[in-house]
């Protein structure tokens, strides 16, 4: 004997949706940090090997106005490299945002016109 409730293909197609749609914004959303992670690790990489540079030309100053003027230009640097590093992994991350969410938007958006 098989019992048919009127809707309910429907509403396992619907469930089945819904959690396709969560399965792509998790996928999304790891693919994302991985890309942010490795953003980051080539940011401390860089960084740390400007660093370095910026400590042997401050060993290697014969005066205090050498030094000063190499210590305005370190930070001037640092400051310039700090707000761009800032806006790629603000870039980074706004992408990232866009994606995981981009799959769950396209189903409420698609739920919305069904109840309409």
């Amino acid at each position: 004997m098989t019992i048919k409730i009127d809707g309910f293909e429907k509403f396992v197609a619907l469930g089945k949706e819904n959690a396709d749609a969560f399965a792509k914004s998790g996928a999304a959303t790891v693919k994302a940090f991985e890309e942010i992670a490795k953003a980051q690790q080539a940011l401390i990489a860089e960084n740390v090997k400007k660093a370095d540079a910026a400590v042997k030309a401050l060993f290697s100053v014969k005066s205090p106005a050498e030094l000063a003027d190499l210590q305005g230009k370190l930070a001037r640097e640092a400051l310039e490299g700090a707000i761009a590093d800032g806006r790629k992994l603000a870039e980074l991350s706004t992408t990232a945002l866009t994606a995981a969410v981009e799959p769950i938007q396209a189903r409420f958006a698609a739920l919305t016109k069904v109840a309409a």
